[in-house]
């Protein structure tokens, strides 16, 4: 094993394509998105880690031994957990991540830096061997200056990371796991990149210090029909030694990269100084950004000296204003907008990952949710992945962002109250250009104690980063009072505009020890319980529609299932479960939109769903979620009724109440008709808009187990070969005609051919999987390479099945050093997956043949051994 250090031959890979422009670029890369040609170069610098669970000593030091250490590709999330990874199951503690690699200055005098999105806990960084950051908070950037320590091109350089996410009570959210509604996880779980510029450069917010500006902040500070005013600000930063005389070009661009406003402005800069400058930009008959229209713009930022351009990038930007309006409610675009805001909390971790999750795994939560009937999401309790925002931006989620808390203030140590100025200010400074974002979540989330003058403190903070329309700071009633906060959590007053942060959970849980309540349903207990809790949640929906305009909307607590920190079982309220399969409750949301509504970038339109799987266990009452005006059913070749939506008191103010067939299904009667051979045993559901079927939805009963068919769940979103995506890959149960078994239970083993891997193995149940009404999910990773993937399912007795996907190249650049990666040892999380593979390739039933093969060959032996005796006796004689 080569040791870092001067003298060793590296080879240093750099992966990319053929140059994209931002238009296919789905996230942006520390704040911005990069521009084909541009000087400041973006490197993905998430492959090619190592990675050590534990404290080591001397792990900092250049020629530190390394070699026993395992791969890691970043995000990484410290370990590979079981389905349920709630009660402190996951590890608390250090963890060390190291990585060797080479820079390509193309300027002598040009900076390097490290972004790195989020380091769970307190963290150290050296590169080196330098300290150069210790930070306290998990959720926030941390950018690092590598310019003074690092070696020039053609030598090696290591860069170390000592990670700790064990409790710390003097930072964000300071509240021990034990006592947390969820789960920290740990490690450096969101995206990392190296950024070099040239010595004259837009600045770094998070290495500024100018209140309301750095980098680049657009504002809308109004709009008039389709006209708006903006402003621009640019901080520039001169490092090098000598003044300069610049030109900053400031262009406003359509979706389609085309010039709409430029703005030209001469400035002259100081060396070893920064400077920030404002620029005031009047648009007319512009596209605006709206939920139901998210349009996005660009603004394309260049830094000019002596006719070459020396920096450029550029922000992706909504034009839009918002405006709370007291008892008139919620103005966007000076127009009201009509719709309550319905939706759903978001914890960010995913089953096996932890928080881990990639880009594409963000964007596909934010979509689900879309398309599930959510218009906004209420982030629990800590600013989310930069990805999802993109994602909400994109498709039009309005959204919220939150200073990390959760029941906790340390009134003993004042550090803790700096640090929580400083999430706030750098909280501001990161998600100021997010265009979705409609409340800020600046106070402490569910905390009574914290003092009025913290909470005030904040909601200044808030307002002197963010100084223009559009800035609601928001928590509960009684503390937005004392705090001054712009906006209510709950609260009753008519003049102030609130928002109900969480319903349809608590009321009804049994007591806060066991914490059950038929709200929270694990998918895998079946149909009856689905469908009580969507039954219930439908009713709680129902209250939130008839309030005034005064209370803009309320999110559901929670649209996804989600571990926890002090309760040993996962949070099972969700609208999907913990690998993101849709449970009953989540249809009574869909059905909530108008079958004409429309979302670039959603599927919608008339939506009929049947809860009635047809089995032995199946309720007599067949219950429909559709968003059309009537429903007409039929039943083993017999139409039953057309009917409208329920009257029921308790639907009567949502915008589509379920259809609601009594006495319908009678399993008896299957019993009696499948000998027949008469009928079809069928039930179909049609649904009508204004007396013309617009939807129709067939119910075959299903035989016996037959088989397994494999789909992917990819949302539209490829599989990136970056080392670090993923893809879930569902197998379904189906009998001899394709219909799904959901009271199947079988282990599902998957195997996968070409550059992926399956995450996890029988170690945590990740492979071979467990079906969950006739599903079992394995989620496939893709590594650094391109190619075809081939993705195969077993289940012992059933006709295995088998799919094809090609993951795609990456448009970033990746930096690697190819030959430390490829001597990395492999993660053990994996290894039982290596020797599963090692026995074979072969499904779980011709494993049982191997079986019984091997006991052949041993009877085989046996008997030749008996000959050979018999045939020695013979001689002997």
């Amino acid at each position: 094993m080569k040791k870092a250090g001067v003298g060793f031959i590296l080879v240093i890979l750099f992966i990319t394509v053929s140059a994209e422009n931002c238009k296919s670029e789905k996230f942006s890369t520390a704040g911005f998105y990069n521009v084909e040609g541009s000087p400041r170069e973006v490197y993905n610098f998430n492959p090619g880690w190592r990675f050590h669970k534990g404290d080591v000593k001397g792990a900092e030091l250049v020629n530190f031994d390394d070699s026993k250490w395992e791969a890691a590709n970043l995000p990484h999330g410290l370990e590979i957990l079981g389905e349920n990874g709630s009660g402190g199951r996951n590890y608390q503690g250090k963890a060390w991540y190291r990585k060797q690699f080479e820079i390509q200055n193309k300027e002598v005098e040009g900076r390097t830096y490290l972004y790195f999105e989020a380091i769970m806990g307190k963290c150290k960084i050296w590169v080196n061997g330098n300290l150069l950051v210790e930070h306290f908070g998990g959720y926030l950037p941390i950018a690092v200056d590598l310019t003074d320590v690092i070696n020039p091109k053609g030598k090696s350089n290591i860069v170390a990371v000592l990670a700790d996410n064990s409790d710390d009570t003097t930072y964000l959210p300071g509240k021990n796991q034990s006592g947390l509604d969820f789960a920290y996880f740990g490690g450096i779980y969101r995206d990392t990149y190296l950024i070099q510029t040239a010595s004259v450069h837009f600045s770094f917010p998070e290495l500024s210090k100018t209140v309301a500006g750095a980098g680049v902040f657009i504002a809308t500070l109004d709009v008039n029909g389709n006209d708006a005013k903006m402003e621009v600000r640019t901080e520039l930063t001169n490092e090098s030694k000598k003044a300069v005389n610049a030109t900053v070009k400031i262009v406003l661009e359509d979706e389609e990269l085309q010039p709409v406003k430029e703005v030209l402005q001469n400035v002259k800069l100081k060396a070893q100084a920064k400077q920030q400058f404002s620029n005031k930009l009047s648009v007319n008959n512009v596209h605006l950004w709206h939920p139901d229209d998210p349009y996005l713009h660009f603004v394309r930022t260049e830094i000019i000296i002596n006719g070459k351009i020396v920096d450029q990038m550029r922000t992706r930007v909504g034009i839009r204003l918002f405006e709370m309006k007291g008892a008139e409610g919620l103005f966007i675009n000076k127009k009201f907008y009509d719709q309550k805001l319905i939706g759903a909390n978001r914890h960010q971790d995913y089953s096996y990952i932890g928080n881990a999750l990639p880009n594409s795994g963000q964007w596909r939560d934010v979509k689900l949710l879309r398309e599930g009937g959510c218009r906004i999401i209420r982030v629990g309790h800590y600013p989310q992945d930069p990805a999802f925002y993109d994602a909400c931006d994109e498709l039009g989620m309005l959204t919220t962002t939150a200073n990390p808390g959760w029941h906790f203030f340390n009134f003993k140590n004042p550090v803790f109250e700096e640090r929580l100025y400083n999430d706030t200010r750098e909280l501001v400074r990161r998600d100021r250009n997010v265009a979705s974002i409609l409340m800020w979540e600046t106070a402490l989330n569910e905390t009574p104690s914290q003092p009025d003058r913290a909470m005030n403190n904040m909601h200044k903070i808030a307002h002197e980063e963010y100084p223009f329309p559009g800035m609601y700071t928001v928590t509960d009633h009684q503390e937005a009072k004392k705090g001054g906060l712009d906006m209510y959590y709950h609260g009753d007053d008519e003049n102030v505009n609130s928002f109900n942060r969480e319903y349809g959970d608590g009321w009804e849980v049994d007591n806060w020890q066991s914490q059950n309540a038929m709200s929270r349903v694990k998918m895998e207990w079946g149909e009856k319980a689905m469908l009580t809790q969507a039954l219930r949640q439908a009713k709680e929906l129902n209250d939130r529609y008839p309030t005034p305009k005064v209370r803009i909307g309320g999110a559901k607590w929670a649209g996804i299932d989600h571990q926890r920190g002090y309760h040993p079982d996962p949070f099972w309220g969700g609208l999907l479960n913990g690998v993101r399969l849709p449970k009953y409750a989540y249809y009574v949301y869909k059905s909530q939109y108008s079958a004409d509504y429309k979302v670039k970038g959603i599927k919608t339109g008339p939506m009929l769903f049947n809860t009635n799987e047809l089995t032995q266990t199946s309720p007599k009452d067949v219950v429909i979620f559709s968003n059309c005006d009537e429903v007409r059913l039929y039943w083993l070749g017999e139409l039953l009724a057309t009917q409208k939506p329920s009257t029921e008191k308790a639907y009567a103010d949502m915008p589509h109440p379920p259809f609601v067939f009594k006495n319908v299904f009678d399993f008896e009667v299957i019993k009696s008709t499948w000998r027949t051979k008469t009928k079809e045993i069928e039930m179909i559901a049609e649904g009508l808009i204004d007396g013309k079927v617009v939807i129709r939805d067939v119910k075959n009963y299903p035989e016996q187990s037959a088989g397994l068919q494999l789909s992917i769940a990819d949302e539209g979103m490829n599989l990136t070969a970056d080392g670090s995506d993923i893809i879930p890959v569902r197998a379904t149960i189906v009998d001899p005609d394709g219909m799904k078994k959901v009271l199947a239970s079988e282990y599902v083993y998957f195997e996968v051919d070409g550059p992926a891997e399956i995450i996890g193995g029988k170690f945590n149940m990740g492979n071979p999987v467990k079906t969950e009404m006739g599903i079992a999910t394995v989620l496939i990773r893709a590594s650094i390479y391109s190619g075809k993937i081939k993705i195969s399912a077993f289940s012992n007795g059933l006709k295995s099945d088998s799919i094809t996907i090609e993951s795609k190249p990456s448009s970033l650049k990746k930096l690697f050093d190819e030959d430390y990666l490829k001597a990395s040892i492999k993660p053990s999380s994996n290894q039982t997956v290596i020797i599963q593979k090692d026995r074979g390739d072969m499904p779980m039933d011709v494993i049982e043949l191997q079986k019984e093969l091997k006991q052949l060959r041993l009877e085989k032996v046996g008997k030749e051994q008996e000959i050979m005796e018999l045939r020695s006796q013979l001689k002997e004689h």
